[in-house]
C-alpha cells in the first residue's frame, strides 16, 4: 500500500455546538416568548406533597366508582334486574 491510501487516525472534532446554541438562544429576540422548561411535571398520585397525593387517590377512586356504576347500569338495563328503578315489563 502506498502512503496516500493508508487510513489516517481521525481526531475527534471539538464540540462547540451546545455553547453556540445557548449563546444564540439567550440573545435572539425571536425566542423571547419561549420559556425554558420548568421542573418536570409530576402526577398528583406521585407527588411528594401528601395532600396532593391524597386528592389524586380520591379522584382515582371516584372515577373507578363511576365506571363501575355505569357497567352495573348497563347490565341492569340489559337483563332487567331493577337495581336502578322498578321493573317495568317490556312494551309489546
Amino acid at each position: 500500500m502506498s502512503k496516500k491510501n493508508r487510513a489516517k487516525p481521525t481526531a475527534p472534532a471539538p464540540v462547540s455546538a451546545p455553547t453556540a446554541v445557548v449563546a444564540a438562544a439567550g440573545s435572539a429576540p425571536a425566542d423571547a416568548g419561549v420559556e425554558a422548561p420548568a421542573a418536570e411535571h409530576v402526577a398528583w398520585m406521585d407527588s411528594p406533597d401528601p395532600r396532593k397525593r391524597l386528592i389524586g387517590q380520591i379522584a382515582y377512586v371516584a372515577v373507578w366508582i363511576y365506571v363501575a356504576a355505569l357497567c352495573l347500569l348497563a347490565l341492569d338495563q340489559t337483563f332487567h334486574w331493577g337495581i336502578f328503578g322498578p321493573k317495568v315489563p317490556p312494551v309489546p
